[in-house]
Protein backbone atom coordinates (compact mmCIF):
# COMPACT_ATOMS: atom_id res chain seq x y z
CA UNK A 1 0.00 0.00 0.00
CA UNK A 2 1.25 3.47 -0.87
CA UNK A 3 2.70 5.03 2.33
CA UNK A 4 0.99 8.36 1.75
CA UNK A 5 -2.33 6.64 1.15
CA UNK A 6 -1.86 4.49 4.25
CA UNK A 7 -1.11 7.57 6.39
CA UNK A 8 -4.18 9.38 5.08
CA UNK A 9 -6.30 6.29 5.58
CA UNK A 10 -5.20 5.93 9.21
CA UNK A 11 -5.89 9.61 9.90
CA UNK A 12 -9.29 9.49 8.24
CA UNK A 13 -10.20 6.34 10.19
CA UNK A 14 -9.21 7.96 13.49
CA UNK A 15 -11.34 11.02 12.77
CA UNK A 16 -14.29 9.00 11.58
CA UNK A 17 -14.22 6.85 14.70
CA UNK A 18 -15.18 9.82 16.91
CA UNK A 19 -17.94 11.16 14.64
CA UNK A 20 -21.52 10.47 15.66
CA UNK A 21 -22.92 9.04 12.41
CA UNK A 22 -26.52 9.48 11.44
CA UNK A 23 -27.42 9.56 7.76
CA UNK A 24 -25.85 11.05 4.71
CA UNK A 25 -28.21 14.01 5.08
CA UNK A 26 -25.86 15.29 7.78
CA UNK A 27 -22.96 15.35 5.34
CA UNK A 28 -22.16 16.86 1.99
CA UNK A 29 -23.70 15.14 -0.99
CA UNK A 30 -21.46 12.51 -2.57
CA UNK A 31 -19.63 11.35 0.56
CA UNK A 32 -21.66 8.13 0.78
CA UNK A 33 -19.56 6.60 -1.95
CA UNK A 34 -20.59 2.99 -1.18
CA UNK A 35 -24.31 3.85 -1.17
CA UNK A 36 -25.08 2.27 2.22
CA UNK A 37 -27.00 5.34 3.45
CA UNK A 38 -24.33 6.28 5.97
CA UNK A 39 -20.96 7.98 5.90
CA UNK A 40 -18.33 6.08 7.84
CA UNK A 41 -14.94 4.41 7.64
CA UNK A 42 -16.54 1.96 5.20
CA UNK A 43 -16.54 4.74 2.60
CA UNK A 44 -12.79 5.13 3.08
CA UNK A 45 -12.36 1.37 2.66
CA UNK A 46 -14.48 1.55 -0.45
CA UNK A 47 -12.24 4.26 -1.83
CA UNK A 48 -9.17 2.17 -1.02
CA UNK A 49 -10.51 -0.80 -2.96
CA UNK A 50 -11.59 1.40 -5.82
CA UNK A 51 -8.09 2.86 -6.06
CA UNK A 52 -6.55 -0.63 -5.91
CA UNK A 53 -8.79 -1.72 -8.79
CA UNK A 54 -8.12 1.44 -10.80
CA UNK A 55 -11.81 2.32 -10.78
CA UNK A 56 -12.92 5.10 -13.10
CA UNK A 57 -16.29 5.91 -11.52
CA UNK A 58 -16.48 9.71 -11.82
CA UNK A 59 -18.49 10.04 -8.62
CA UNK A 60 -15.34 8.99 -6.73
CA UNK A 61 -13.55 12.12 -7.95
CA UNK A 62 -14.60 13.92 -4.76
CA UNK A 63 -12.28 16.90 -5.21
CA UNK A 64 -13.23 17.34 -8.87
CA UNK A 65 -9.65 17.43 -10.17
CA UNK A 66 -10.32 15.01 -13.05
CA UNK A 67 -8.54 12.11 -11.34
CA UNK A 68 -9.39 9.39 -8.82
CA UNK A 69 -6.44 9.05 -6.48
CA UNK A 70 -5.24 9.40 -2.88
CA UNK A 71 -6.11 13.11 -2.93
CA UNK A 72 -9.79 12.17 -2.93
CA UNK A 73 -9.28 10.30 0.35
CA UNK A 74 -7.58 13.38 1.79
CA UNK A 75 -10.47 15.51 0.58
CA UNK A 76 -12.97 13.12 2.19
CA UNK A 77 -11.05 13.25 5.46
CA UNK A 78 -11.00 17.07 5.58
CA UNK A 79 -14.64 17.51 4.56
CA UNK A 80 -15.95 14.98 7.07
CA UNK A 81 -13.76 16.54 9.77
CA UNK A 82 -15.15 20.00 8.96
CA UNK A 83 -18.70 18.74 9.01
CA UNK A 84 -18.06 17.02 12.31
CA UNK A 85 -17.07 20.44 13.69
CA UNK A 86 -20.22 21.96 12.21
CA UNK A 87 -22.54 19.26 13.56
CA UNK A 88 -21.05 19.55 17.05
CA UNK A 89 -21.00 23.35 17.18
CA UNK A 90 -22.13 24.91 20.47
CA UNK A 91 -22.67 28.68 20.78
CA UNK A 92 -23.84 30.78 23.71
CA UNK A 93 -23.93 34.34 25.04
CA UNK A 94 -23.88 35.51 28.63
CA UNK A 95 -26.43 38.31 28.18
CA UNK A 96 -29.94 37.48 26.99
CA UNK A 97 -31.17 41.10 27.04
CA UNK A 98 -29.33 44.40 26.69
CA UNK A 99 -30.87 47.58 28.10
CA UNK A 100 -29.31 50.62 26.38
CA UNK A 101 -29.92 54.29 25.69
CA UNK A 102 -30.13 55.96 22.28
CA UNK A 103 -26.61 56.75 21.11
CA UNK A 104 -24.92 53.86 22.87
CA UNK A 105 -22.54 51.48 21.13
CA UNK A 106 -21.89 48.08 22.67
CA UNK A 107 -20.37 44.70 21.83
CA UNK A 108 -22.05 41.30 21.73
CA UNK A 109 -19.57 38.50 22.47
CA UNK A 110 -20.30 34.90 21.50
CA UNK A 111 -18.76 31.82 23.11
CA UNK A 112 -18.21 29.03 20.58
CA UNK A 113 -16.29 25.79 20.30
CA UNK A 114 -16.06 26.24 16.52
CA UNK A 115 -13.18 28.36 15.24
CA UNK A 116 -13.70 27.28 11.64
CA UNK A 117 -17.10 28.51 10.52
CA UNK A 118 -18.29 32.10 10.29
CA UNK A 119 -20.72 33.56 12.82
CA UNK A 120 -23.44 35.80 11.38
CA UNK A 121 -25.32 38.52 13.25
CA UNK A 122 -28.63 40.02 12.07
CA UNK A 123 -30.92 42.61 13.66
CA UNK A 124 -34.70 42.44 13.45
CA UNK A 125 -34.81 46.26 13.29
CA UNK A 126 -31.68 48.10 12.19
CA UNK A 127 -33.28 51.47 12.92
CA UNK A 128 -33.31 50.49 16.60
CA UNK A 129 -30.16 48.34 16.85
CA UNK A 130 -27.76 48.46 13.91
CA UNK A 131 -24.87 46.02 13.55
CA UNK A 132 -22.02 48.25 12.44
CA UNK A 133 -19.17 45.72 12.35
CA UNK A 134 -18.34 42.07 13.09
CA UNK A 135 -15.10 40.27 13.79
CA UNK A 136 -15.01 36.52 14.47
CA UNK A 137 -17.18 36.04 17.58
CA UNK A 138 -17.85 39.76 18.21
CA UNK A 139 -20.42 42.20 16.87
CA UNK A 140 -20.44 45.96 17.49
CA UNK A 141 -23.96 47.34 17.72
CA UNK A 142 -25.14 50.99 17.66
CA UNK A 143 -28.58 51.80 19.07
CA UNK A 144 -30.25 54.71 17.30
CA UNK A 145 -33.91 54.84 18.31
CA UNK A 146 -36.23 54.12 21.21
CA UNK A 147 -37.70 50.65 20.72
CA UNK A 148 -36.96 46.95 20.80
CA UNK A 149 -34.98 44.68 18.51
CA UNK A 150 -33.75 41.11 18.47
CA UNK A 151 -30.24 40.18 17.36
CA UNK A 152 -30.05 36.70 15.86
CA UNK A 153 -26.70 34.91 15.98
CA UNK A 154 -26.07 31.89 13.75
CA UNK A 155 -23.16 29.54 13.29
CA UNK A 156 -23.67 26.46 11.11
CA UNK A 157 -27.12 25.12 12.10
CA UNK A 158 -27.07 26.62 15.61
CA UNK A 159 -29.12 29.78 16.30
CA UNK A 160 -29.40 31.90 19.44
CA UNK A 161 -30.95 35.32 20.05
CA UNK A 162 -30.59 38.27 22.39
CA UNK A 163 -32.99 41.16 22.92
CA UNK A 164 -32.03 44.84 22.78
CA UNK A 165 -34.27 47.27 24.66
CA UNK A 166 -33.53 50.94 23.91
CA UNK A 167 -34.67 53.85 26.09
CA UNK A 168 -34.43 57.59 25.43
CA UNK A 169 -31.05 59.10 26.30
CA UNK A 170 -30.51 61.81 28.90
CA UNK A 171 -28.38 64.51 27.30
CA UNK A 172 -26.93 67.89 28.25
CA UNK A 173 -25.54 70.57 25.95
CA UNK A 174 -22.75 72.81 27.22
CA UNK A 175 -20.46 75.67 26.24
CA UNK A 176 -17.66 77.64 27.87
CA UNK A 177 -20.33 79.48 29.91
CA UNK A 178 -20.82 76.31 31.96
CA UNK A 179 -17.31 76.62 33.40
CA UNK A 180 -15.37 73.68 34.78
CA UNK A 181 -17.24 70.37 34.53
CA UNK A 182 -16.58 67.04 36.22
CA UNK A 183 -17.77 64.75 33.45
CA UNK A 184 -17.30 61.60 35.54
CA UNK A 185 -19.86 62.94 38.01
CA UNK A 186 -22.11 63.88 35.10
CA UNK A 187 -21.95 60.30 33.84
CA UNK A 188 -22.62 58.89 37.29
CA UNK A 189 -25.67 61.15 37.55
CA UNK A 190 -27.31 59.20 34.71
CA UNK A 191 -26.40 61.42 31.78
CA UNK A 192 -25.26 59.35 28.79
CA UNK A 193 -24.85 62.02 26.10
CA UNK A 194 -23.36 65.50 25.83
CA UNK A 195 -23.43 67.95 22.91
CA UNK A 196 -20.57 70.47 23.02
CA UNK A 197 -20.50 73.90 21.45
CA UNK A 198 -17.55 73.75 19.07
CA UNK A 199 -17.72 77.43 18.14
CA UNK A 200 -19.71 80.09 16.34
CA UNK A 201 -19.86 82.22 13.22
CA UNK A 202 -17.67 82.45 10.15
CA UNK A 203 -14.63 84.40 11.36
CA UNK A 204 -11.33 82.95 12.61
CA UNK A 205 -10.66 82.42 16.32
CA UNK A 206 -14.30 81.71 17.17
CA UNK A 207 -13.76 78.27 18.65
CA UNK A 208 -15.42 77.71 22.02
CA UNK A 209 -12.68 78.16 24.62
CA UNK A 210 -13.67 74.97 26.42
CA UNK A 211 -14.39 72.76 23.40
CA UNK A 212 -11.17 70.73 23.25
CA UNK A 213 -11.00 70.37 27.02
CA UNK A 214 -14.65 69.28 27.21
CA UNK A 215 -14.16 66.87 24.32
CA UNK A 216 -11.22 65.08 25.95
CA UNK A 217 -12.85 64.90 29.37
CA UNK A 218 -16.27 63.77 28.13
CA UNK A 219 -14.71 61.04 26.00
CA UNK A 220 -12.59 59.90 28.93
CA UNK A 221 -15.70 59.69 31.11
CA UNK A 222 -17.39 57.38 28.59
CA UNK A 223 -20.09 59.80 27.47
CA UNK A 224 -21.50 59.80 23.94
CA UNK A 225 -20.32 63.10 22.44
CA UNK A 226 -21.73 65.38 19.75
CA UNK A 227 -21.13 69.01 18.79
CA UNK A 228 -23.01 72.12 17.67
CA UNK A 229 -22.05 75.28 15.80
CA UNK A 230 -23.81 78.53 16.67
CA UNK A 231 -24.84 80.29 13.48
CA UNK A 232 -25.08 83.97 12.57
CA UNK A 233 -25.43 83.31 8.84
CA UNK A 234 -28.00 85.35 6.91
CA UNK A 235 -26.96 84.12 3.47
CA UNK A 236 -25.91 80.90 1.77
CA UNK A 237 -22.38 82.28 1.30
CA UNK A 238 -22.12 83.01 5.02
CA UNK A 239 -23.32 79.47 5.75
CA UNK A 240 -20.54 78.08 3.53
CA UNK A 241 -18.01 80.16 5.47
CA UNK A 242 -19.39 78.77 8.73
CA UNK A 243 -18.89 75.24 7.40
CA UNK A 244 -15.23 76.01 6.71
CA UNK A 245 -14.77 77.52 10.16
CA UNK A 246 -16.53 74.61 11.85
CA UNK A 247 -14.42 72.05 10.03
CA UNK A 248 -11.20 73.73 11.12
CA UNK A 249 -12.34 73.11 14.68
CA UNK A 250 -13.84 69.61 14.58
CA UNK A 251 -11.93 67.84 11.81
CA UNK A 252 -10.10 64.78 13.12
CA UNK A 253 -12.44 64.27 16.06
CA UNK A 254 -14.75 61.29 16.40
CA UNK A 255 -18.32 61.89 17.47
CA UNK A 256 -20.94 59.45 18.70
CA UNK A 257 -23.71 61.97 18.00
CA UNK A 258 -24.26 64.33 15.06
CA UNK A 259 -22.91 67.82 14.45
CA UNK A 260 -25.77 70.34 14.71
CA UNK A 261 -26.29 73.84 13.38
CA UNK A 262 -27.71 76.09 16.12
CA UNK A 263 -30.14 78.59 14.57
CA UNK A 264 -31.75 81.07 16.96
CA UNK A 265 -30.72 84.62 15.99
CA UNK A 266 -33.50 87.20 15.41
CA UNK A 267 -31.73 88.34 12.23
CA UNK A 268 -32.31 84.80 10.91
CA UNK A 269 -35.91 84.56 12.10
CA UNK A 270 -36.93 87.56 9.95
CA UNK A 271 -35.44 86.15 6.74
CA UNK A 272 -37.72 84.66 4.09
CA UNK A 273 -38.55 81.03 4.91
CA UNK A 274 -36.87 79.86 1.72
CA UNK A 275 -33.67 81.74 2.56
CA UNK A 276 -33.39 80.37 6.09
CA UNK A 277 -34.15 76.84 4.94
CA UNK A 278 -31.41 77.11 2.28
CA UNK A 279 -28.93 78.44 4.87
CA UNK A 280 -29.59 75.46 7.14
CA UNK A 281 -29.36 73.00 4.24
CA UNK A 282 -26.11 74.54 3.01
CA UNK A 283 -24.45 74.13 6.39
CA UNK A 284 -25.77 70.63 7.04
CA UNK A 285 -24.90 69.35 3.56
CA UNK A 286 -21.45 70.91 3.82
CA UNK A 287 -20.64 69.21 7.13
CA UNK A 288 -22.19 65.96 5.94
CA UNK A 289 -19.84 66.08 2.98
CA UNK A 290 -16.95 65.67 5.41
CA UNK A 291 -18.41 62.43 6.74
CA UNK A 292 -20.27 63.67 9.82
CA UNK A 293 -23.86 62.93 10.75
CA UNK A 294 -25.75 66.22 10.89
CA UNK A 295 -28.83 67.95 12.27
CA UNK A 296 -30.18 71.35 13.21
CA UNK A 297 -31.29 72.97 16.45
CA UNK A 298 -33.81 75.73 16.94
CA UNK A 299 -36.69 76.86 19.09
CA UNK A 300 -40.09 75.47 18.22
CA UNK A 301 -41.54 78.81 17.14
CA UNK A 302 -38.58 79.76 14.96
CA UNK A 303 -38.34 76.43 13.16
CA UNK A 304 -42.07 76.21 12.48
CA UNK A 305 -42.64 79.88 11.60
CA UNK A 306 -39.39 80.87 9.88
CA UNK A 307 -38.33 77.80 7.88
CA UNK A 308 -39.77 74.77 6.11
CA UNK A 309 -39.52 72.16 8.88
CA UNK A 310 -40.90 69.21 6.92
CA UNK A 311 -38.30 69.72 4.21
CA UNK A 312 -35.50 69.92 6.76
CA UNK A 313 -36.79 66.93 8.73
CA UNK A 314 -36.71 64.80 5.58
CA UNK A 315 -32.93 65.28 5.37
CA UNK A 316 -31.56 66.02 8.84
CA UNK A 317 -32.12 65.32 12.51
CA UNK A 318 -34.26 67.89 14.29
CA UNK A 319 -33.31 69.06 17.78
CA UNK A 320 -36.04 71.35 19.11
CA UNK A 321 -36.06 73.63 22.13
CA UNK A 322 -39.50 73.56 23.75
CA UNK A 323 -39.18 73.83 27.55
CA UNK A 324 -42.90 74.43 28.04
CA UNK A 325 -44.02 71.42 26.02
CA UNK A 326 -44.00 67.70 26.58
CA UNK A 327 -42.52 65.52 23.85
CA UNK A 328 -46.00 64.32 22.86
CA UNK A 329 -46.98 67.92 22.12
CA UNK A 330 -44.14 68.44 19.64
CA UNK A 331 -44.30 67.86 15.87
CA UNK A 332 -43.75 64.21 14.95
CA UNK A 333 -40.48 64.97 13.17
CA UNK A 334 -38.64 66.00 16.38
CA UNK A 335 -35.74 63.67 17.26
CA UNK A 336 -34.26 65.47 20.28
CA UNK A 337 -36.26 67.52 22.77
CA UNK A 338 -34.61 70.26 24.81
CA UNK A 339 -37.04 70.31 27.70
CA UNK A 340 -35.27 72.59 30.20
CA UNK A 341 -32.74 75.43 30.34
CA UNK A 342 -32.45 75.27 34.11
CA UNK A 343 -31.30 71.74 34.83
CA UNK A 344 -29.12 70.76 37.77
CA UNK A 345 -26.64 67.94 37.27
CA UNK A 346 -23.97 66.73 39.66
CA UNK A 347 -20.55 67.80 38.37
CA UNK A 348 -21.81 71.15 36.96
CA UNK A 349 -22.11 74.14 39.27
CA UNK A 350 -24.22 76.25 36.90
CA UNK A 351 -27.67 75.59 35.44
CA UNK A 352 -27.49 73.45 32.33
CA UNK A 353 -29.66 72.68 29.30
CA UNK A 354 -31.42 69.31 29.51
CA UNK A 355 -32.47 67.13 26.57
CA UNK A 356 -33.95 63.75 25.73
CA UNK A 357 -32.75 61.96 22.60
CA UNK A 358 -35.36 59.73 21.00
CA UNK A 359 -33.93 59.04 17.55
CA UNK A 360 -30.66 59.37 15.63
CA UNK A 361 -31.84 58.03 12.27
CA UNK A 362 -32.31 60.39 9.36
Amino acid sequence: MNKLFKKLLITATAILSVICYSTTAAFAAGFDVNNDDSVSVNDVTYLQNALSNFAEDTKLDLNNDGRIDVNDVSFLQIEISNQSVENNTQISISTKEYCKNVGDTFTISVDTNNDVNEITFTSSDSSVAKIISTEKSLAKVKVNKVGNATVTIKQCNKIITTKVKVEKAKCIDVSEWNGDINFSKVKNAGITCVILRAGYGKDPNQEDNKFNEYYRQAKAAGLNVGAYWYSYATSVDAAKAEVRNCMKTIRGKEFDLPVFLDVEEYRQAVLPRRTLTDIISTFCDGVKGYGFDVGMYSAKSMLVDSAYPDELASKYLIWMAAPNNSYNELPPFVDIHQYSWKGKVDGISEKVDMNYIYNLNY
